[in-house]
């Protein structure tokens, strides 16, 4: 009798929810969803302060997989945007399974998405169209004191099918100008359950560059579980190019846990530079690469088992960066067996010569130190500590061995040493940078010693230019916001020795017909076209106070001639006003009567080095040539040819050895001067007597 009323009551609940359900059925089938259309519009106006437009139906399809689908979505853009939309989609749909919602769970049967754009853009001032101005404010809710923190649980979410078609993503940059656009053509994902993987399936193109992504992706389940990791297995293709990621995620929603491979692969830089609009990378082969990404400690993220191949090019080493501290902290230690950058750093002249116009080429050109700011505020965001080793590397005007670079940026003050072994002689720099406020203190010590130039050349596959060994000393320093602040300022001296060498007369002829003619005449005075033209030294030395270098000793000395120079470089206008006079040296057969028989038009013409740095002049100094010709005109009248050398043997260096003199004066600061500077001065007419008398033994 119990069992029977307890049937009945049963019987009758089953009734009561089957007529409910029906009744809700039928309610749902019969309501207008479009009417809740200016209630939804409302309330994204509130929100968000712009308009969000349904203008096609709102359709709810009930049953145990009940389905929304919403047409024609527009969402408004900021009343400055470059169109009136910033979002639309032609059609929304998702259906989803019912009963698993009583428990809790979400379960996805289909998400679809038809033709969705979407423009994020910012303005000039760097202002983006996603700053909403809402028009009601909502007071923010204050925290309680004594409320445990309850950690945020998800709820089970399945999706057996989403798909999305015709997708375009635009970005527009307001400061820069530039645009960027992604179009997906199709994105398919899904799993049979919670715990099976996501496969994944995207296919578009960035910028007009098609690219493809194929994989499968952890279970949804293993998201919020700390225990099991989520897995990643994805391979991208774009550009000829892949890029493949294999690993896992113990801790996805908070990053960590990371162990994860990444290799890529391809057939040439270039191609992959272009997806980034980059123009002039020149195509070296295939490349390589592979590392390890890890998260060995709290914010801390690791690049282990690093190695790269380009061409002949390989770089192996490992990079941290930490993010627990006041700054970044980044730390690296990178090695190269051989390192080739000519191909990378070298500019094309002759392109961008054919570029600019006429007008342009006669144009003055800029300066070349550059007066942008220096990235003082950059060296203040983060610390850094890099370590490089690399057996070989080859830059378009240096070959370097054995060389070691450590960088150190710390609160700022970035300190760069830097030590090589060049041409069989050894390189050692030190280059200091401490910000000062707005501007930086600089020092830089530089030492070469033993640089062999044919040596190193020969090592950057150039022949036959110049031989010779090369000493340098540069000690400088300065304070200012720019490198052309710094520049205007600068105090200290550089000294430059050159021994014995050889230059090729092919690189003399570049300098122009009339130059390079008067030129080989002095180094060649024999008048035999050699291919070499030998010298005894090249001695440069300047002294650097407020800017201003002034020469302490400048000497280019060969058996024929010595060209001595003199002068200063105004390091703030970056103007040259350098005079170059070239000086026959007694005692030389030339094999013609007399003892030289150079012309007064290529051997009395001092020159001048004027314009700047960026745009230098080499020109007849019009002034000295005056002062030559005034001495040498008696000579012309009165015998020819040998008086002529006569009168210039004048201005012949007095020291048989001026290179030793150069050398001494530019190590001790001292200004050398290659004027001879008899006991007692005689006139022109007197001083072609002496010669003559020389001449004839008497």
């Amino acid at each position: 009798m119990r069992w029977k009323w307890i049937r009945w009551v049963l019987g009758i609940l089953a009734v009561l929810i089957i007529a409910l359900i029906i009744t809700v059925y039928a309610v749902l089938s019969n309501y207008d969803f479009n009417s809740l259309k200016p209630r939804i519009a409302r309330a994204v106006k509130d929100a968000t302060g712009r308009e969000l437009s349904l203008v096609g139906d709102i359709d709810l399809d009930i049953g145990f997989s009940p389905a929304l689908v919403v047409e024609d979505v527009r969402f408004r853009n900021a009343p400055w945007g470059s169109r009136p939309e910033l979002a639309q989609v032609r059609r929304f749909e998702v259906q989803v399974a019912l009963l698993p919602l009583i428990t809790g769970n979400i379960e996805v049967k289909r998400l679809t998405l038809i033709e969705p754009d979407i423009l994020i853009e910012t303005d000039k001032s760097g202002k983006s169209n996603l700053e909403f101005e809402t028009s009601k404010k909502i007071p923010a809710a204050k925290p309680k004191e004594d409320a445990p923190a309850k950690e945020m649980k998800l709820p089970a979410l399945t999706f057996t099918e989403v798909r999305i078609e015709k997708v375009r993503f635009t970005y527009k940059d307001g400061p820069s100008g530039e645009t960027y656009s992604v179009n997906l053509d199709s994105l398919t994902t899904g799993a049979a359950d919670i715990d099976t993987p996501l496969s994944l399936v995207l296919k578009g193109a960035y910028n007009h560059n098609p690219f493809e992504v194929k994989g499968t992706l952890g279970p949804i389940a293993a998201l919020t579980d700390t225990e099991r990791p989520w897995t990643v297995k994805l391979t991208a293709k774009a550009g000829g190019a892949a890029v493949t990621l294999d690993g896992s995620i113990m801790d996805p929603m908070n990053g960590k846990g990371i162990s994860l491979a990444v290799t890529l692969e391809g057939r040439s830089v270039s191609d992959i530079a272009k997806l980034a609009n980059a123009s002039g990378v020149p195509d070296i082969g295939p490349f390589t690469a592979g590392f390890k990404i890890s998260d060995p400690a709290v914010k801390t993220y690791k690049l282990s088992d690093l190695r790269i191949t380009l061409g002949d090019n390989k770089l192996d080493g490992s990079m941290e960066i930490s993010l627990a501290g006041k700054r970044p902290l980044l730390t690296a230690v990178l090695s190269s067996r051989k390192l080739d950058l000519r191909q990378f750093l070298s500019k094309d002249e002759g392109k961008s010569d054919r570029k600019r116009g006429s007008g342009e080429a006669a144009a003055k050109k800029e300066k070349l130190f550059p007066e942008d700011p220096l990235p003082i505020d950059a060296l203040n965001q983060a610390d850094a500590d890099v370590r490089f080793k690399a057996g070989e590397i080859m830059l378009p005007q240096l070959a370097l061995n054995d060389l070691n670079v450590h960088v150190l940026i710390e609160k700022g003050h970035l300190v760069k040493t830097l030590k090589a072994v060049i041409g069989g002689g050894t390189l050692d720099a030190r280059f200091d940078l401490l910000p000062q406020g707005k501007t930086a203190a600089m020092t830089t010590a530089m030492k070469i010693t033993g640089l062999d130039l044919g040596r190193m050349l020969k090592e950057l596959d150039v022949r036959d230019m110049i031989e010779g060994k090369l000493d340098m000393d540069l000690n400088v320093s300065g304070r200012g916001g720019s490198i052309a602040g710094i520049m205007a300022g600068l105090n200290g001296k550089t000294i430059l020795i050159m021994d014995k060498g050889r230059i090729n007369n092919k690189y003399i002829d570049m300098l122009g017909a009339d130059l390079s003619s008067g030129l080989f005449r002095v180094l060649n005075p024999k008048k035999e076209k050699a291919e070499y033209s030998e010298f005894n030294c090249f001695v440069s030395g300047f002294g650097i106070k407020n800017g201003l270098a002034d020469v302490t000793a400048l000497i280019f000395d060969t058996n024929a001639m010595s060209v001595v120079g003199n002068g200063r470089i105004n390091l703030k206008t970056e103007e040259l006003d350098l005079g170059l006079r070239p000086s026959p040296k007694k005692g030389i057969d030339t094999g013609v009567m007399g003892k030289l028989s150079l012309s007064l038009g290529e051997l009395a013409r001092p020159l001048k080095l004027a314009g700047t740095l960026a745009d230098p002049s080499l020109t007849v100094d019009p002034t000295q040539t005056a002062i030559t010709l005034g001495k040498a005109v008696g000579g012309v009248v009165l015998f020819g040819p040998v008086g002529i050398a006569a009168a210039l043997a004048s201005e012949s260096p007095d020291d048989e050895n001026p290179c030793l003199t150069a050398i001494e004066a530019a190590k001790k600061g001292i200004r050398v001067s290659g004027d001879k500077k008899p006991e007692k001065e005689k006139g022109v007419v007197e001083g072609i007597g002496d010669k003559l008398k020389g001449l004839f033994g008497k």
